[in-house]
């Protein structure tokens, strides 16, 4: 029994310290239950070649009022021209 409660004491100790040494930390959560998950990146589809890569690193380019990202630049510019070819 005392050590039972020697026990509680000790971690109600160390709970009081740890909350007064770190205050702006909260313990009630892990960050997913919090909602404080954030998207390292998306990934998207290149529209050319088909292959997915993280957003952040592809090349953007608005065509007719939409958003396209590609791989690379050469992807990027055999698609345009495949557009090009297709109106003509």
């Amino acid at each position: 029994m005392r050590l039972l409660i020697l026990s509680l004491l000790i971690y109600l100790a160390y709970r009081l310290f740890k909350n007064w040494a770190l205050p702006g930390q909260s313990s009630t959560g892990t960050p997913e239950q919090e909602g404080l998950v954030m998207v390292d990146d998306v990934m998207v589809k290149d529209p050319f070649c088909e292959t997915y890569f993280p957003q952040r690193n592809g090349i953007k380019k608005v065509i007719g009022g939409q958003t396209y990202y590609f791989c690379s630049t050469e992807c990027r510019d055999k698609y345009l021209e495949a557009i090009k070819d297709s109106k003509q």
